[in-house]
């Protein structure tokens, strides 16, 4: 886990800890924007994200969405907002086909590492234009 994915776990669980003191946006994380929320229920439940990738903005509204899984609190809403900012940010100068794979691996890496969900990739829809993963 980097760095700034631990600082973000701690900052999380410190939160929490405190009665649910606010935490930053991801925006204020970097240039990158990430928004997630929670779409439907039931079986047909989603967590659905949207952001940009690639240096300058020059690819906006990418979509991340995560299907049939469980509904992600305020906290677990923004972990993962952070964990797509990071990637975001550190991915600026690859191909779009790698940011959008490095953006399913974190989406990945984060369910499983900070929420003990296991995500399989195929429930993982991470879109750009026409290039999907």
């Amino acid at each position: 886990m980097s760095k700034l994915a631990r600082m973000a776990a701690v900052t999380a669980v410190a939160a929490v800890l405190t009665g649910g003191a606010f935490m930053p946006s991801a925006s204020a994380n970097g240039s990158h924007s990430y928004t997630c929320s929670n779409q439907g229920g039931g079986p047909n439940h989603t967590v659905n994200c949207i952001g940009t990738i690639t240096v300058n903005n020059v690819l906006n509204n990418t979509t991340v969405v995560v299907k049939d899984v469980n509904v992600l609190n305020g906290t677990q809403l923004n972990t993962l907002q952070n964990a797509l900012v990071n990637v975001s940010n550190n991915d600026v100068n690859a191909p779009v086909s790698v940011q959008i794979g490095d953006l399913q691996t974190a989406v990945i890496t984060t369910y499983l590492q900070n929420f003990s969900i296991t995500v399989l990739p195929v429930n993982i829809s991470v879109c750009d234009g026409s290039i999907c993963v």
